[in-house]
């Protein structure tokens, strides 16, 4: 996708092109890894990598910020930034009723608690679901399935997707038939 060729020319004149910002304050900083196309265009390992450290960002419950902290996280791997920013969103409140309790049943079994007393223990007791100790249970589980969800995640993709063919070349034209004799 390229910008219209005004665009171009009003960031231009605005010095608000590579040639104006090398040097400068915002090229120390981010330099031309922000242009950099694959932090843009949709390729298999820059997809596999924003899903990599995006969707452990996306499955933390209660995160402020975090379409900033999975910008920051896709600029340090160089993944795509519009899929991890994406996957912020699904961490919603239409999908909590899903996301959080999966959560805590995987914070409660990396705790060593049976399935059987988990749900005893939210059905039966759910005063206890607004303690520590299960505050405790719901980040140690969004830690162990984001993290599993992430490597799942960036395996199936990079294996899974198809690379483009190659671009076909034209072929070369024949020789003109110059000869006279042949017609």
């Amino acid at each position: 996708m390229r910008l219209p060729l005004w665009v171009l020319r009003w960031l231009h004149k605005q010095k608000f092109s590579r040639k104006h910002l090398r040097g400068g304050r915002l090229h120390s900083w981010f330099g031309d890894r922000i242009l950099a196309k694959e932090l843009w265009l949709p390729t298999h390992t820059s997809l596999a990598r924003a899903w990599l450290v995006g969707f452990p960002i996306t499955i933390t419950p209660f995160l402020p910020g975090q379409s900033l902290f999975a910008t920051i996280a896709a600029l340090v791997v160089r993944g795509n930034l519009l899929l991890c920013i994406g996957l912020q969103f699904l961490s919603t409140p239409l999908t909590a009723p899903v996301h959080l309790p999966a959560c805590y049943l995987a914070g409660e079994l990396v705790r060593g608690r049976s399935p059987r007393n988990v749900w005893h223990g939210v059905t039966d007791d759910a005063q206890h679901l607004l303690s520590g100790d299960a505050v405790i249970s719901l980040y140690l589980g969004a830690a162990v399935l984001g993290i599993l969800g992430g490597v799942i995640g960036y395996a199936v993709l990079l294996h899974t997707w198809k690379k483009p063919p190659p671009r076909r070349t034209r072929p070369p034209f024949p020789p003109s038939n110059s000869d006279p004799s042949s017609l």
